[in-house]
């Protein structure tokens, strides 16, 4: 029974961990509905820069979460409890110093007329404080993942997703604000994050949430140390996926503004979908054994998954993104956006499961990150010299190129590890090329049906996706059936035989 249970326990965790990011999506979506539909373009591209400037608090734990996550991995539940309270104290003084910063520096836009720009400030402390909400629960999430407790998180952020969609509409109907989805945030962010509180002091009753430096300086300098690498990647990241918004508020309309975050929030969607539905391969990536196995395998699915579902969604999704945002579907800036961020996305899903590998099984946390942040600062250095001149060209294709030059670098390292040829490496990837192809055929056919309404464009999307992963999954299945075959085959090629 024993095996049953953990089995069925495995399954339950799986789940509550893809209803949680599905909540997470279904919020996202919801809000960027709400202000388009109820406020306009302008507020949509404003919106933008304010979700854009709270997400970037998440920054003020100096990476600590993830030596919180680390820490809680090995029964020393003393050493986890003071590594908690040690990242609430960063927190506590790192954020408001970020507040400041991001509320002079981030929150001017030049194109915006008074009116806006008077609504983003009132609407700009409510989200600030959200990001100090994100900030604190942070350590506390980290602590629960590594407890196993999946169900209590989905519910904590259902809680908080339903409480942050109901504000928002119903302030949005009677003062037309962008205070309306930045109450919602705040409401939201700080019910889950007492929700969290309340679930760690249940599993760990001696965990104190009081904010204190640990005794050991040791165990100080251990935890920056193993932060370091976290927070270098993260602050790569942040710049180069969600300083796009900023950069571009600085040469072009708030209504473009917009345009580019529902093509990025789309795009966006299906690279996360692609990540969850090969997250249960990481620990094979971490063995030897099956690591090579699990390389293909989780390349072929995410990178079949992500090249399917945006050829799908630039080819036969415009009717489900008007159903979506209305007229601002069909603005030059989204078709462009939805182009080069899926193409940055496919490569950058193409590169996951070798970024996975590198991750847990390279000498060093910098193993990976040297290539992140290579790749991220060539991303922000082409979108900030060539906005001026390109506009959404220049930022979305700096995210291309980003992404291209990290994932060769990346695959480098992995050849590496794994001691697998060039060839090698392009039979990996073919079955995203024969994903794309498919895909791209598929979708061309079926465009005038799509064009018929939502219903039918969430059809051809859904068809257009799954046989373009599944003939990713079938490349790789023959490929995998003969380098099996192969391995069984003794040297010589044949079983020898004995004459009597």
């Amino acid at each position: 029974m024993a095996p049953e249970r953990s089995l069925l326990r495995m399954s339950v965790d799986v789940l509550a961990s893809c209803a949680r990011h599905v909540v997470q999506i279904v919020t996202g979506l919801a809000t960027v509905a709400l202000v388009v539909r109820l406020l306009g373009p302008e507020s949509l591209g404003a919106w933008g820069v304010l979700g854009t400037t709270g997400f970037l608090l998440g920054l003020s734990d100096l990476g600590l979460s993830i030596a919180v996550q680390r820490t809680a991995a090995r029964p020393d539940d003393a050493a986890t409890r003071q590594l908690i309270r040690l990242t609430l104290l960063v927190v506590t003084l790192v954020c408001p110093c970020l507040c400041v910063c991001a509320y002079v520096f981030f929150l001017h836009l030049p194109s915006a007329s008074e009116a806006l720009r008077a609504d983003v400030a009132r609407a700009a402390l409510p989200v600030l404080s959200a990001g100090l909400a994100g900030s604190l629960a942070a350590p506390l999430r980290a602590f629960l993942l590594m407890r196993g407790a999946n169900t209590s998180l989905a519910w904590a952020r259902a809680i908080g997703a339903a409480s942050q969609i109901a504000l928002t509409a119903a302030v949005l109907g009677t003062t037309r604000s962008l205070l309306g989805p930045a109450l919602g945030l705040f409401a939201g962010g700080t019910l889950e994050l007492l929700l969290l509180a309340a679930v760690s002091r249940r599993i760990d009753p001696h965990l104190s949430l009081r904010p204190g430096w640990p005794a050991d300086p040791a165990q100080v300098r251990s935890a920056f140390r193993q932060g370091a690498a976290a927070l270098a990647m993260n602050v790569g990241i942040a710049a180069a996926v969600r300083a796009d918004v900023l950069i571009l508020t600085r040469s072009a309309s708030l209504s473009s503004v917009g345009a580019y975050q529902v093509a990025s929030r789309a795009v966006e969607q299906i690279l996360a979908f692609a990540k969850q539905a090969g997250g249960w391969l990481i620990h094979r990536l971490g063995d030897a054994r099956h690591r090579s196995s699990a390389l293909r395998l989780g390349t072929a699915l995410l990178g079949g998954l992500a090249s399917s579902g945006v050829i799908a969604l630039a080819l036969d999704g415009t009717a489900l993104l008007e159903a979506w945002v209305g007229a601002l579907a069909h603005d030059s800036v989204t078709m462009l956006a939805v182009v080069l961020l899926g193409t940055a996305a496919v490569i950058a899903a193409a590169e996951e499961s070798a970024s996975s590998a590198l991750a847990v099984s390279g000498e060093t946390p910098w193993h990976l990150t040297h290539p992140v942040l290579i790749g991220h600062a060539l991303n922000v250095a082409v979108s900030m010299a060539g906005v001026r001149y390109a506009g959404a060209w220049a930022v979305a294709g700096g995210t291309v190129l980003g992404n291209g030059v990290i994932a060769v670098l990346v695959w480098r390292k992995v050849r590496a590890l794994v001691q697998w040829t060039v060839r090698e490496v392009l039979w990996a990837l073919a079955p995203v090329g024969a994903a794309g192809l498919v895909s791209f055929v598929v979708g061309w056919g079926l465009a005038p049906f799509a064009s018929r309404g939502p219903l039918g464009s969430a059809c051809v999307c859904a068809l257009v996706t799954l046989l373009g992963t599944g003939m990713a999954l079938l490349v790789w299945w023959r490929r995998d059936a003969r380098l099996a075959a192969a391995a069984s085959t003794p040297v010589g090629g044949a079983v020898p035989t004995y004459a009597p």
